[in-house]
């Protein structure tokens, strides 16, 4: 293997305001502006099996997060409001992190980058040459690539992923320890030579 041309993998997490409540559900429990809004990214790199923590971020703009948003993820309105980054920015923050050759990796990186920054750029009206950046880098995703299916059935949630690769993953749904926990799956799938 030639290291001197080995691509950083670029693990990154979103953690979003959720999904539609159920058709009915009383207006507290819908999310707005839109489902899957933005509310956290965190990224970390990885090149030759050692990880390096890139950027972690709130992000602004999320009115109202679903019930399991509100139960589950360790953030409120009122951290976005106090540290909160505009959506614009944090795009900008990730594109700058971005080198020729880069590989971006998530769980489910079609949700990721499609259903959170592609759909929330379209409907904000946002459009840069970071997102295009971003958007149109090579991609791999954990969750459905050949080896996770084989080794861990149908599209494994990021436990099963983390207890495959024997790392650890207290916190869940915290976009900086599952982006933490997803590079260090991915570091240890470089050293066995398996995934990627």
């Amino acid at each position: 293997m030639d290291l001197a041309r080995e691509p950083r993998y670029v693990c990154l997490d979103f953690e979003t305001n959720g999904f539609p409540g159920a058709k009915g559900a009383p207006r507290s429990d819908w999310t707005l502006p839109w489902s899957s809004f933005p509310i956290q990214l965190s990224v970390d790199i990885v090149k030759h099996g050692e990880v390096t923590h890139a950027m972690d971020t709130l992000i602004q703009g999320a009115q109202q997060f679903a019930p399991w948003v509100r139960e589950n993820v360790p953030i409120t309105h009122a951290d976005l409001d106090d540290h909160g980054a505009h959506f614009e920015d944090v795009v900008e923050q990730l594109g700058a992190l971005l080198r020729d050759g880069d590989v971006i990796v998530a769980h489910n990186v079609r949700f990721d980058l499609e259903t959170v920054l592609a759909r929330t750029a379209s409907k904000m009206d946002y459009d840069s040459p970071a997102l295009r950046m971003i958007l149109s880098a090579p991609r791999f995703c954990t969750m459905r690539c050949a080896y996770s299916r084989m080794a861990l059935g149908s599209n494994p949630g990021m436990a099963k992923l983390c207890e495959h690769f024997q790392v650890p993953l207290e916190g869940a749904h915290d976009a900086r320890v599952d982006s933490a926990a997803l590079a260090e799956c991915v570091a240890e799938a470089w050293r066995r030579g398996v995934m990627l």
